[in-house]
């Protein structure tokens, strides 16, 4: 026969003209097995040899159904047969009551936690056993940020925290609760940092799960494997197995002489997949000699393909390593072309009905493919339009591969909104490194372009920008983000009065985070002058931020007047119910109570910040959260409540440490430092605030040293440890004069005249 395309590689059985799969191929599993994601309509070839592979697996597979978790990397050469190895385990553990779930490192190319994206999603309607709750809500809303997409809103208190929160709600997901799961991860070398991340939380929490783990990756993977797990090797065929398989393989009249089978055997040297191919050679093409080595039977092999099949593998290799089967179908015209490569033994299909590679292709195969450089322009085009005639879901899923394409056919505008939509994806993952890499690749792209079309892809790239180191902490780097795109803004065509209000809003909330109080306020004007009360969320938002900034200098009754007129503007809103509106409604109470407690008025200061928790919990904003957790201790305090107010102080510690926030921790340390303080419980307030001093003195922040100095010194003077005293009010003195906090300042010297007097 002519072509490669009649035989199957992996039993030698003829394909049937039109067919879509070897005919020998074994039935799929039963509905009711518990396999997700498991490709089984394939032809496998003899499992030859693996045999202590195999026990051992299955002895592991014992110790996990005992619920002793265990995790195994299966670390081989492509083509050595760690897929045919990992297949026969499958059904061997599904007919045992395993439940199965396969995931592939080259899911979803490009994207953080590809590969739990496509197999959560794909597993995410399984319904639990009765009685058993899958997920906590909390971490099922996490849950569905990461698989959808959804980016992070609100300010975290600790990205660090937030992503560990996000690796937890992950495991919980992957960990099974009744029956012991198998879980397969394949071609782990693709894997993202993301995912080797996730593997490592997952690894080491296996100890009281019936969970199998079992990761395929071929050497020279990019993260190292967990201690824990276990290793096993696959390696190439001793000669004894190799004639095993090549007698167990299904015969044809063309099988090679015992001369030529020695010298097949000799030139595939163990390996099992180049043999499978060097047979099928043989039988395709009796005439043919014995190939020498498996590299040049693949070859031989590839030269023998109809130019429709290798029109298929060019475009394949176009797509790269993994790739949607629609994807490849529409640029080949139809999956005629498709069904005989697998079978033959070039495409593999995997989780989630994509292909990969099959064999990795040897040097010279692209001469072999005619002159595939002189079309790829052209094909990553044909590419980029295949990708974007997929569902809306699968193409958002797919921005990585797209924006590749549209790069490649030089048509980088094609490509920006699908590195947005990457660079969001990355957000999503709290990936914000990433994000930013991507950020700055397309700003590289659109200065390239002519400025008249360029500028309003700037403004948005710096916005987002701003956006990503807002959302890391970074204050200082987002706020210069945010100014660069306000002052794009100026440029004629202008930008759209709710673009400008936006990017307002997100300066003046980073200044009053820099505690930059003179240009909070100086913002607002500006943005009357500029007619952002067009937007009235946005307008309010700001007018909340000067009332912030006005209680930071203690002008109450400036602050109060900003806030009637934010809530004006409020009550010209449409109604919503998005993060904006919520974290606006959470500055404005928080506002407000600032302004009651500055009037000595606790009680009704109260009311506000629990009102700031509620909407603060809408907008995921665990920052000020933790922040109103704060201020409600503090306002319990002067209310003279010691134990509501210890109960809240006691909350926001708990929070901030679960979100690693130090300041936070720091000034709650001291707010329960003046408590103790008046509770007239010197040795608890000298606790508190040297817990407190220790945080404020990691961070650096000379004006919370000295209030904590402040409070430490009050403590000794009550305890009588007199000289002690002295040099921490000296200190407090001299940090708040090294940042000029006046009123800190005078605090700490009239305490020192005072203990001096007394002396």
């Amino acid at each position: 026969m002519a072509s490669s395309s009649g035989l199957c590689v992996a039993c030698g059985t003829r394909i049937p003209a039109g067919a879509l799969a070897c005919p020998r191929t074994p039935p799929g599993m039963a509905q009711e097995a518990p396999v997700r994601r498991w490709m089984s309509r394939t032809c496998q070839p003899p499992l030859v040899g693996r045999t202590a592979h195999l026990s051992r697996l299955g002895d592991m597979a014992v110790q996990v159904r005992r619920g002793l978790g265990r995790a195994v990397w299966l670390v081989g050469e492509a083509g050595l047969g760690k897929t045919r190895l990992k297949d026969a385990l499958v059904e061997q553990l599904a007919a045992e009551g395993f439940e199965v779930w396969e995931g592939s490192g080259t899911a979803l190319p490009g994207m953080s936690g590809g590969a739990f994206r496509e197999l959560l999603e794909a597993t995410k309607t399984l319904q639990p056993p009765p009685g058993v709750g899958r997920v906590s809500s909390a971490d099922a809303e996490l849950l569905a940020r990461f698989l959808e997409g959804r980016e992070r809103q609100g300010v975290p208190a600790s990205l660090t925290s937030e992503r560990t929160a996000q690796l937890d709600a992950l495991c919980h997901a992957l960990l099974p609760h009744r029956r012991p799961r198998l879980l397969v991860l394949e071609d782990w070398q693709h894997a993202d940092p993301l995912s080797h991340a996730l593997i490592e939380v997952l690894v080491a929490r296996l100890s009281h799960a019936p969970l199998f783990l079992l990761v395929l990756q071929r050497p020279g993977g990019t993260a190292p494997m967990p201690p824990s797990a276990e290793a096993l090797t696959v390696e190439r065929l001793p000669d004894d197995e190799a004639s095993a398989l090549l007698e167990q393989r299904v015969r044809s009249s063309a099988s090679p002489r015992p001369e030529g089978r020695e010298a097949l055997l000799r030139g595939c040297a163990g390996h099992p997949l180049h043999l499978l191919h060097a047979m099928t050679l043989l039988e395709e093409r009796p005439a043919t000699p014995v190939p020498r080595t498996g590299e040049e039977a693949l070859l031989a092999r590839l030269e023998a393909l109809s130019p429709a099949q290798r029109e298929a593998l060019q475009a394949a290799s176009v797509l790269g390593p993994s790739f949607p089967r629609p994807v490849l179908g529409a640029l080949v015209g139809g999956y005629a072309a498709l069904a005989p490569l697998e079978a033959g033994g070039w495409l593999r299909a995997v989780a989630g009905g994509r292909y990969v590679w099959a064999v990795r292709l040897p040097d010279g195969a692209g001469e072999a493919m005619d002159g595939m450089a002189s079309t790829s322009q052209a094909l990553h085009r044909r590419a980029a339009e295949a990708y974007e005639a997929l569902p809306v879901e699968l193409r958002r899923r797919a921005c990585v591969e797209l924006s590749r394409h549209w790069l490649s056919s030089d048509a980088p505008e094609r490509a920006l909104p699908h590195l947005l939509e990457l660079a969001g994806w990355h957000r999503a993952a709290l990936e914000t490194d990433f994000a930013l890499a991507v950020y700055r690749f397309s700003l590289g792209q659109v200065l390239a372009r002519e400025p008249s079309r360029s500028l309003d892809w700037q403004r948005i790239l710096w916005e987002r920008k701003g956006d990503c180191h807002r959302l890391a902490g970074a204050r200082e780097e987002a706020e210069y983000a945010w100014r660069t795109a306000r002052t794009l803004d100026t440029r004629e065509p202008p930008a759209p009065p709710v673009d400008r209000a936006r990017r307002l809003y997100k300066l003046a909330s980073v200044l009053l985070a820099l505690g930059r109080f003179d240009e909070v306020v100086a913002l607002a004007e500006e943005g009357h002058r500029e007619g952002v009360d067009a937007v009235p969320t946005l307008a309010a938002g700001i007018e909340a931020h000067a009332a912030l900034a006005l209680c930071g200098q203690a002008c109450f009754a400036q602050a109060s007047t900003r806030l009637h007129k934010a809530r004006e503007r409020l009550r010209l809103a449409p109604p919503e119910e998005g993060p904006v509106r919520a974290a606006v409604e959470a500055a404005l109470h928080r506002a407000m109570g600032n302004v009651l407690m500055g009037q000595g008025r606790p009680e009704p200061a109260i009311a506000e910040y629990l009102a700031v928790l509620r909407w603060s919990e809408r907008a995921g904003d665990t920052w000020e959260h933790s922040t109103a957790l704060l201020s409600l201790g503090d306002a319990h305090s002067r209310a003279g409540d010691r134990e509501r107010a210890t109960h809240f102080f006691q909350l926001a510690l708990e929070l901030e440490s679960r979100t690693g926030d130090r300041w936070g921790m720091a000034n709650t340390h001291h707010g329960l430092a003046l408590l103790h303080t008046q509770a007239d419980a010197p040795e608890l307030a000298k606790e508190d605030a040297v817990r407190g001093l220790q945080l404020a003195s990691m961070l650096g922040d000379r004006k919370l040293k000295s209030r904590l100095r402040f409070a430490l010194g009050r403590a000794q003077w009550r305890l009588g440890e007199v000289e002690e005293a002295g040099k921490q009010l000296q200190l407090a003195a001299q940090d708040a004069a090294a940042v000029g906090a006046h009123s800190e300042q005078l605090q700490a010297e009239a305490a020192l005249k005072a203990l001096g007097e007394r002396r």
